[in-house]
C-alpha cells in the first residue's frame, strides 16, 4: 500500500466532523454540506452484511397468512458505524422499484411532538408519499368493505356477492360504489376499522380521520392533523380534539401524552400496512439519548415502545434501531425476545486500509455519491507503517479513523504551505499519524488535568505524605514527560503515587513508564507502594492492556464530566490492594514466627526428652489418704508420674469478657491441657523417651495453647476499649481482624495431630480451636443491642 511518489494530492478528502444523518434535518436542511457527512464512502463490513442479509429476507418474505415482521438493533459504543449501517438500509429502500412506507426519526427528543411535526419523516412528506397512503387506507376500506359482503352469506345472490368481494380485494371495483349500490351504512364499514385500530389504541379519532381522509373536502384538514397540527374545527365537532403532538412550549405531563400519541400514530400506520400486506420500515437512531431523560418520560417511552416493537412484530413490519450496550440494557425482557441484534466492532488492519483508501479515493471522484474501496487498493499517501499506526492506536473504531486521517493530512498539508508550496499531499508518514493522535486528545491543559486530581483527593480526604519518600530524581525524571504529582499516604509505610503523563502511543512510551513505576517501588519498598498512572492524552485499548501488565494497575485517561469521582474511585481500590499487601505480610510474618515458636519447642523438647531418658525413676511411695491426695502439692523432688496425674491449676478468671466467652476460653484451654497430659503421661507410663511424633504434639499443644491466651487476652482488651453496650463500626472492624489473626495462625499449625481429649470433650482439639474465633465473633456481635 506505498503510495505512488508520482500522486500528488490537493484536497483533504475526509470529513471535518465524521458523523452520519439518516437524512436531511431541521439541523443540516435539504442542501448536502460534505464537511458535516461521513456518508461518501462504505465499507463492506460483517455487520453490514448481515444487515442488508436480514433485511433483503424480510423484503422477499411473502408467507401464507401475512409478511413476517422484523425488528433489528444495532447495537455499540459510539463511533462504531452504527449510523451509517442504518443510513445504508435507508438508502436502500429508497431505491426499490415499489417504495415502501418509512419513518425516519434522527434520535428520540422529550418533545416528541415537535419531533413529530419538525423531524420524523414519513409517507406524508411528499406528494407520492402522501398519494400511496391515501390508496392504502382506500385498500383496507375495501377489504372492510369486502368481509362485509362476505357475511351476506344467505343473500339469494350469494354468488355475484362471491365475485364483488373478490374484485374489491383485487383493487377492480371502487368500495365506494359497493357500498352505494348494496346500500350499506358506510358507518358500519368505518366501525369494522375502529374495531380492528382498538386493538392498538384507544383514540378512536383515527378511525375517524382515516374514514374522512377519502372525501376531498377533509382531505387537507385531515393531513394537516396528520402531520401534527392542530385539528380544524370540523374535525373536532366529529370529535378529533387535540393534535397528536402537545403544541410547541408546553412540558410536564404534557410531554408524557406527547409520547403516547405519537406512537399511536405509528402504531396505526402499521396496523394499516399489515392488514393489506404492504411493507413498511421505522428506522431509529440513537434510542440511548432517551436514557437522559426524566424518569416519568423515560418510563413512557420505553411502555411506548415496546408496545410498537410487538405491533411491527406481529403485523410484518421492519424496525431497525441503533442503540448503546446501556441503552439496550434498559429495555425489557420482552422486547429481548424479539430483538435480532447485531454487534459492530471496531476494524481489523485490513477493513481499516480499506475506509483510508475508500475516502481517498472518493476525495478524487466527482462527488456524485458514496464510494467503495478504490479499484487499485490503494490509501493514497498513507504508506503501511502509517496504516499499521492508524489501526494501533484508533482501536479501528471508525470515526476515530478518520478524525485521524484528516488531521494527519491536514499537518501535511499545512508543513507543504509554511515551505512554500501550494499544500500539496505526496505522503502522510507515521510520524505525522502520531502527531496527529496527540493533537486531537491532548487538548486539555495540563494545569486543568491537576486541578481535577486535587478535587479528586478533597472527595476522598486523601493524607498527602509529609514527605516524598523517594528522591526528586526519581519522582520528576529528566524529561518531564510523567511526573509523581501527588505522594499519598492512607496508612503508616504505604503510598500511593499519582503520576501524571502524556498520551501513551508506541511501545518506548510504555516501556519508560514501566521503568519509572519500578524504580518508585525498589525505592520506596516492595508491596508498600502503588501508582495511579493519570494519561492526559490518548492510550489505546491494547496499550492499556500493555500498561496494566507492566505497572500492576489499569492507567485512568482523563476526560471531562466526572474524572474527580473517577480518580477517586480509582485511588480507594489501590489502597485496597495495599491493605490487602499489608494484611497478607502481617500473616506471613506470623507464619514465620510460628515456626520459629514450634522449633524452638521442637528443640526444648528434645531437651526434655533427653533428660528424661537418664532420669531412672525411685520407688513409688505409699498412696496418700483420699481426702488429702486430691489436693496435696507434691514436692520438688515427686517422680514425674504424680505431676503428671495431678489436676493442672485453675484458669485465672477474666472478668473483663462476658461469662460465655470466658467459658468458651477455658474449655478450649482446658481441652490443650488434656491433650498434653496425655502425651506425656503415655511416654511417661511406658517409662521410655518420648517419639519424635509425640513431642511434636506436645510442641503444637504448647504453641497453640500460649496463641489462644494472646487471643484471650487481644479479646478482654477490646471488650474493655469498646464503647459501652455499642461499639462502634471501627471497633467491630477491629475485633473482626483479632479473629482472622487467630483463624489465620491456627490453620498454618498442624492442629490435626492433636487428636480427641476424651469423652468429657465433645469436639476433637483441633475443632475446639478452630471455631474457637467464629465462636467469639458469635457470642459478642449477637449480644449487641
Amino acid at each position: 500500500m506505498a503510495p505512488d511518489s508520482g500522486d500528488i494530492w490537493h484536497s483533504n478528502p475526509f470529513p471535518l466532523s465524521p458523523v452520519v444523518r439518516l437524512g436531511p434535518s431541521a439541523d443540516l436542511g435539504n442542501v448536502p454540506v460534505e464537511a458535516a457527512d461521513s456518508g461518501n464512502a462504505t465499507i463492506g463490513t460483517p455487520t453490514t452484511v448481515e444487515l442488508t442479509r436480514l433485511v433483503d429476507d424480510y423484503l422477499g418474505s411473502r408467507p401464507t397468512g401475512g409478511r413476517r415482521g422484523r425488528v433489528i438493533a444495532l447495537v455499540g459504543e459510539f463511533g462504531l458505524g452504527k449510523s451509517h449501517a442504518l443510513r445504508k438500509v435507508y438508502a436502500d429502500l429508497g431505491r426499490l422499484p415499489d417504495p415502501l412506507a418509512m419513518w425516519i426519526m434522527d434520535e428520540p427528543v422529550q418533545d416528541m411532538g415537535r419531533m413529530y411535526r419538525d423531524r420524523l419523516r414519513g409517507p406524508g412528506d411528499t406528494p407520492q408519499g402522501k398519494r400511496a397512503f391515501e390508496e392504502l387506507v382506500r385498500n383496507y376500506y375495501a377489504y372492510a368493505t369486502a368481509n362485509r359482503v362476505d357475511t351476506q352469506g344467505s343473500d339469494a345472490r350469494l354468488g355475484a356477492l362471491g365475485e364483488i368481494a373478490a374484485g374489491l380485494r383485487g383493487g377492480s371495483l371502487d368500495p365506494d360504489k359497493v357500498v352505494s349500490a348494496l346500500r350499506y351504512d358506510p358507518e358500519v364499514i368505518h366501525a369494522d376499522l375502529r374495531r380492528t385500530l382498538g386493538e392498538v389504541t384507544e383514540h378512536r379519532r383515527f378511525a375517524t380521520a382515516l374514514a374522512l381522509l377519502q372525501d376531498p373536502s377533509f382531505n387537507r384538514m385531515v393531513w394537516d392533523w396528520l402531520n401534527g397540527g392542530e385539528p380544524a374545527e370540523p374535525l373536532r365537532e366529529r370529535g378529533i380534539t387535540e393534535a397528536i403532538g402537545p403544541a410547541a412550549g408546553q412540558g410536564g405531563h404534557e410531554d408524557a401524552a406527547g409520547i403516547d400519541r405519537v406512537f399511536d400514530t405509528l402504531a396505526v400506520q402499521a396496523v394499516l400496512h399489515g392488514r393489506v400486506g404492504k411493507p413498511y420500515a421505522l428506522l431509529i437512531d440513537s434510542l440511548e439519548k432517551v436514557l437522559e431523560w426524566r424518569d416519568e418520560h423515560r418510563r413512557t417511552f420505553m411502555d411506548a415502545f415496546e408496545r410498537l416493537v410487538n405491533i411491527y412484530a406481529s403485523r410484518g413490519g421492519l424496525l431497525v434501531f441503533c442503540v448503546s450496550p446501556s441503552g439496550l440494557g434498559e429495555l425489557r425482557q420482552s422486547v429481548h425476545e424479539r430483538l435480532v441484534q447485531l454487534w459492530p466492532s471496531g476494524f481489523d488492519e485490513r477493513l481499516t486500509g480499506e475506509l483510508v483508501a475508500a475516502y481517498v479515493h472518493a476525495g478524487r471522484g466527482d462527488g456524485g455519491g458514496p464510494r467503495g474501496p478504490a479499484p487499485d487498493g490503494s490509501a493514497g499517501p498513507f504508506d503501511a507503517e502509517a496504516l499499521r499506526l492508524l489501526h494501533e492506536l484508533t482501536d479501528g473504531v471508525p470515526r476515530e479513523v478518520l478524525k485521524t486521517c484528516r488531521q494527519a493530512w491536514q499537518l501535511v498539508e499545512d508543513k507543504d504551505r509554511l515551505d512554500g508550496g501550494g499544500g500539496a499531499v505526496r505522503d502522510v508518514p507515521a510520524a505525522r499519524v502520531l502527531q496527529a493522535v496527540r493533537d486531537l486528545h491532548e487538548g486539555v491543559a495540563r494545569r486543568q488535568v491537576e486541578t481535577d486530581v486535587r478535587t479528586a483527593l478533597d472527595i476522598g480526604q486523601w493524607r498527602i505524605a509529609s514527605r516524598d519518600p523517594v528522591p526528586a530524581r526519581l519522582s520528576a525524571p529528566p524529561g518531564g514527560r510523567e511526573e509523581v504529582l501527588h505522594w499519598l499516604s492512607p496508612a503508616p509505610n504505604a503510598h500511593l503515587a499519582v503520576i501524571l503523563t502524556r498520551s501513551v502511543l508506541v511501545a518506548d512510551d510504555a516501556e519508560r513508564i514501566a521503568a519509572q513505576v519500578h524504580s518508585l517501588r525498589s525505592a520506596v519498598r516492595p508491596g508498600r507502594c502503588e501508582v495511579l498512572l493519570v494519561v492526559n492524552g490518548h492510550v489505546s485499548q491494547a496499550m492499556q492492556d500493555r500498561l496494566a501488565r507492566a505497572i500492576g494497575s489499569r492507567p485512568l485517561v482523563y476526560r471531562q464530566g466526572g474524572f474527580a469521582e473517577r480518580a477517586d474511585k480509582a485511588l480507594r481500590k489501590l489502597d485496597g490492594r495495599l491493605a490487602d499487601g499489608r494484611r497478607e505480610e502481617g500473616l506471613v510474618q506470623l507464619g514465620e514466627r510460628m515456626r520459629r515458636d514450634l522449633e524452638q519447642q521442637t528443640a526444648e523438647l528434645a531437651e526434655l526428652r533427653r533428660a528424661m531418658a537418664s532420669w531412672t525413676p525411685e520407688p513409688r511411695p505409699r498412696a496418700l489418704p483420699a481426702a488429702a491426695d486430691e489436693r496435696r502439692t507434691p514436692s520438688p523432688g515427686a517422680p514425674a508420674s504424680v505431676l503428671v496425674e495431678s489436676p493442672p491449676e485453675p484458669e485465672p478468671a477474666a472478668p473483663d469478657l462476658p461469662g460465655p466467652v470466658r467459658r468458651r476460653f477455658q474449655e478450649a484451654l482446658a481441652v490443650l491441657d488434656t491433650v498434653t497430659r496425655r502425651v506425656a503421661g503415655t511416654a511417661v507410663k511406658r517409662r521410655i523417651t518420648a517419639t519424635s511424633a509425640e513431642l511434636g504434639v506436645l510442641g503444637c499443644a504448647t504453641l497453640v495453647r500460649a496463641l489462644t491466651e494472646n487471643f484471650r487476652g487481644s479479646v478482654a482488651a477490646w471488650h474493655r476499649a469498646a464503647v459501652p453496650g455499642a461499639p462502634t463500626e471501627r471497633q467491630w472492624g477491629e475485633l473482626r481482624r483479632i479473629c482472622r489473626e487467630y483463624e489465620s495462625a491456627v490453620e498454618v499449625l498442624p492442629v490435626h495431630l492433636l487428636g480427641n481429649p476424651g469423652p468429657p470433650h465433645p469436639l476433637t482439639a483441633a475443632r475446639t480451636v478452630e471455631v474457637l474465633a467464629e465462636e467469639v465473633w458469635g457470642t459478642l456481635s449477637g449480644a449487641a443491642p
